[in-house]
Order: C-alpha cells, then structure tokens, then sequence
C-alpha cells in the first residue's frame, strides 16, 4: 500500500510509482494522506484487502518521514520496530535541530551555523562564520538548494533567492541555514535500529565537485569497509542517533570527518535514497542492504539475526552518478549502449530514453543515470576514466526540428 504524505509533490508520483512496483509482483494500491491522522488511517484501512493489516509503516523519501511516524504510532506498530515518537525539542529533519541537540552532548562535536528565515536575523551573526560559508534550507534532500558562497554578497543573495523559491522536496518549514564550509573526508553510515539498538548496515564514502555552476553535484558513492573507517566514526553515528532518540527503522547519516574529529552534516530517518540503486551492489558486497534490514527491524528475530557490522566485502564496487553536460530531446542514448558492454557493469538506473527531456547536471533531480559497477578494483576504475570522458563527448544524441547532435558542446 503506497500512502503519499502531503509534502511529496503529486508530479513526482508518476516518478516514484515505476520504482515502487520494480521488482514486485502484484498491484499497488494507492492512498494519499487526508486532513487529519484518523482520517489518514480510515483511508489506509479501506484500501486494506479482506483479511489484510497493516504491520509497519516505513517512510520511503524525506517527505514520508514525519507522516510514517504519526501512522505508526497511530496504528501502534512502535513494538514491530516501525517508527518514533516524536521528539520533545521538534522536528528531527530538521537540519539546525539536530546541530543543536549535538552541542549539548559531550564529546560530540556539532557544525557551527546560524539560522533563520530573514536575512536580517542572520546578517550580522552569520559573519562570524567565517568565508567561504555554506547556505542551503533546513530540509532538503540530496544537494537541493545547497551552494557554497565565497563572499558575504553571494552569501545574501543564496539567502534571498531560497526565501523566494519552492524546493524540489516540499518542507514545513522553511527556515535558512548558513553553515561554516568543513574540510575532510564525507562518510555515510547506513543503519537500522530497533527499541534503541544500532547496527550498521553499510558505510560510503561520497565523491562531489563542482559541475556546471554548481557547487556541490555528486559523481559517485564508493563502499568502505567498517575496519577501513575511522574507528570513531560508528560510535559518533549511534550518538547521534541516540540524542535524536531515534529507536526504531533506518537512518542515513552524513558525516565528516574533520581535523577535529566526526561533524554531523545530516541524519535522515530513512533509507537511503538514489532509487534503490545501490541495494544490488550492497547486497553484493555484504549479503543484505539497508532496504532489506529496514525490513529485518519489525521481527525481533531477524534483526537480532543481522550483524552488529557489515561482514567483509566479497567484492568491490562503485555506484556512479552520470553528469549530462548537454540539455535537450534524447534522439539515442549511445553512451549507455557502451556503458551496459563494460566489464564490471552490474546496472543502470535511468528513466531517460530517446524522446526524454535532459537538463544539465546540477543536483540529485537531474542526474543522466545511476550506474553500478562491480568486480575487481581495477577493472572499476579502468571503466570509470571511460564513463567520465563519455560524459564530457555526450552521452546522448539530441534532436531539435530534425537536427541530431551528439554530445555536449
């Protein structure tokens, strides 16, 4: 059963469905969420099939998060290990809450930032951030609306601009972050818990750079194994959690690793996202993924059954974010032809095909594909330097009044 939540833009249903069904048999039934939690859950008991009921309710992106919550303690599903009570200081996804809460717990360290929902609020504290300083909302996902600004007029203007704009994922509140820019290596660490115990998943390591005029686009996300981790950096992740008093279902933490130690960038309460692309891989690697063990959470014997830590990799992998630096109509798409012949290829995860409207690469919405790749370490990054100089030629040839052009200049 598929419950849209208020936040979760109806244009991206039709986007979100194709994902949903992949891999599953049978049809899903649909409800969206109504004026108030009893008539939410009256609209998900109608739709139950005779005989049928509800054992949990799991957020499936940012927007499903709090909704998934107020479901599950609705519906007393807390005991199946689905979903938190809400938290006394406020809304967990918030970004400037989480910072807060990190500052009054011992040994762990918290990002130093400012927030607020008026330039004039911010203006004369923010400086104190020092140059160059990170703006982006208080919810988000992915990269949305994040930018680096390297002066105090690039920093008002990021400002102004979010204040004026919609995000891509819809948010209750609408506060402004500005954030001091860290320096280190970004990890995520992938868990599940349930009644307040952690285990680690997976852990990643993210690689971004700037891409056409954007600051922070993504190029692929590598799997570390626990002992080549920091050894600080799992127990940081479970204070983390702890201080949220998250308890129940999965957690997706970013994390850097600072000069000083483990700095929380974000903890999302959900699984991963990337449209499932790395569940393959993950399995792969480690026998399950984090969409597995947040199913693992609501029968007690099954979670007690997953390791504490990922067990050693049986292989290596990469999934890659591809970047189109070209927009407009695909003709064909002869750069994922030659991707699918590579030796490590595992998958592609894309929605685009020949008649697809393709957008330059700026952020987690418009990326020209997902690709896994899997083997040996070698052969990855043999096949890596191809897939980055197909990007630059053109992974798609484009059409405009019956005028094809391959490639991006």
């Amino acid at each position: 059963l598929v419950l849209w939540s208020k936040e979760h833009a109806e244009s991206l249903h039709a986007e979100s469905l194709p994902m949903i069904r992949k891999g599953r048999k049978g049809v899903y039934k649909a409800v969206k969420e109504q004026v108030s939690i009893p008539e939410t859950v009256k609209a998900i008991k109608g739709a139950l099939s005779p005989g049928s009921a509800i054992i949990a309710c799991i957020p499936g992106s940012e927007s499903g998060v709090n909704l998934a919550d107020l479901i599950s303690i609705w519906l007393g599903l807390l005991a199946n290990g689905s979903g938190n009570r809400p938290f006394p200081a406020g809304d967990r996804r918030n970004k400037h809450l989480q910072s807060s809460v990190l500052k009054g717990i011992a040994g762990c360290r918290a990002i130093r930032e400012v927030c607020g929902c008026a330039w004039e609020e911010v203006r004369d504290s923010c400086r104190e951030l020092g140059l160059p300083m990170v703006v982006k909302p208080v919810q988000s996902a992915g990269t949305d609306g994040v930018k680096l600004c390297h002066s105090m007029k690039a920093v008002e203007e990021h400002f102004r601009h979010l204040q004026a704009t919609q995000r891509k994922i819809a948010s209750s509140d609408h506060a402004i972050l500005l954030q001091e820019f860290m320096v280190g290596q970004e990890y995520v660490v992938d868990q599940v818990s349930r009644d307040g115990v952690h285990k680690t998943i997976m852990t990643w390591v993210y690689e971004k750079q700037p891409a056409n005029g954007s600051d922070f686009v993504y190029l692929a996300m590598r799997p570390v194994e626990t002992k080549e981790c920091p050894s600080d950096l799992i127990p940081y992740t479970r204070s983390v959690l702890d201080a949220l008093d998250i308890q129940n279902g999965a957690t997706h933490t970013e994390v850097m690793m600072t000069a000083d130690g483990p700095c929380l960038i974000e903890v999302n309460v959900r699984v991963m996202g990337g449209n499932g692309s790395f569940i393959s891989l993950a399995r792969l690697l480690t026998g399950t993924s984090h969409a597995d063990a947040v199913l693992d959470c609501i029968d007690q014997k099954r979670f007690d059954a997953l390791p504490d830590v990922p067990r050693a990799f049986q292989a290596s992998g990469l999934v890659v974010f591809l970047i189109s630096y070209s927009s407009g109509i695909v003709a064909s798409t002869p750069g994922y032809e030659v991707m699918k012949k590579m030796d490590s290829f595992l998958e592609l995860h894309t929605s685009i095909s020949p008649g697809s409207a393709v957008e330059v690469t700026v952020d987690t919405f418009t990326f020209a594909g997902i690709l896994v790749l899997a083997g040996s370490e070698d052969q990855i990054w043999a096949d890596i330097v191809e897939v980055r100089r197909l990007e630059k030629e053109g992974l798609f040839c484009f059409t405009e009044t019956n005028r094809f052009q391959c490639g991006g200049a």
